[in-house]
């Protein structure tokens, strides 16, 4: 019942309200009237009930900030524009609003530097296995400074609230670090021509690959756990 308070709490108030309306304004009198009114009052409890029902579903409270995260939170992640969305959310969230708004730009950044990879080389192969490691690493750290700010709404003391702001810098770091090596892929990948671009061995390339390959190493390491 207690989940349902809400909900419970709506349709009372809705209905004495109906009652009342219908008491003061003496529409008693006035069946047309009476019954357009009680078709709009349904309306109202209807809307309201599915508003209730659709929050239930999705794991949340009424009147819950929707930067709130729940176990429902991290099952709805399958595309990015689900990461996005929780990522906008927790824009709404003091404690980490800064930092959220810093990896947003940072995805922004990192889409705008693909579409111009994808003009300057006008081919697949490693470009794009590159790219799509790439997204997995930025999308991978939504996860944990989810996790993380999850972590924090459970928290109350401020030397907590610093700790865990300094990993979501660190986050915010290691975005930084790969977009920087994405940079120098393009302003390599730019300077080739004819042949080159599928058959030079682009140094930039090998640098992306071996951050990549570090942070895999730093998740394996334990911040998978985050």
């Amino acid at each position: 019942m207690k989940n349902n308070l809400g909900q419970i709490i709506f349709n009372a108030i809705t209905a004495l309200a109906g009652v009342i309306i219908i008491g003061a304004t003496g529409m008693i009198n006035y069946p047309a009237a009476a019954i357009l009114f009680i078709i709009l009052l349904m309306f109202i409890l209807s809307a309201g009930n599915y508003y209730f029902i659709k929050l239930a579903n999705s794991g949340k409270k009424a009147f819950q900030p929707s930067y709130v995260l729940t176990e429902q939170t991290f099952d709805s992640l399958n595309e990015p524009k689900d990461y996005l969305d929780v990522m906008k959310d927790l824009k709404d969230y003091p404690p980490c609003r800064l930092e959220a708004i810093r990896m947003l730009d940072q995805w922004n950044n990192f889409q705008k530097k693909s579409e111009t990879l994808n003009t300057i080389s006008s081919s697949g192969g490693v470009y794009e296995l590159a790219n799509q490691d790439i997204e997995s690493v930025m999308l991978n750290n939504m996860v944990l400074f989810m996790k993380r700010a999850a972590i924090m709404q459970s928290s109350s003391q401020n030397s907590e609230i610093n700790m865990h702001k300094a990993y979501l810098g660190e986050l915010i770091r290691r975005n930084d670090k790969i977009l920087k090596d994405y940079t120098d892929l393009l302003i390599e990948a730019s300077q080739l021509t004819g042949d080159d671009v599928n058959g030079a061995e682009i140094k930039s390339l090998n640098t992306i690959i071996d951050s990549i390959r570090e942070y895999r190493k730093e998740m394996e390491n334990g911040d998978e756990n985050e």
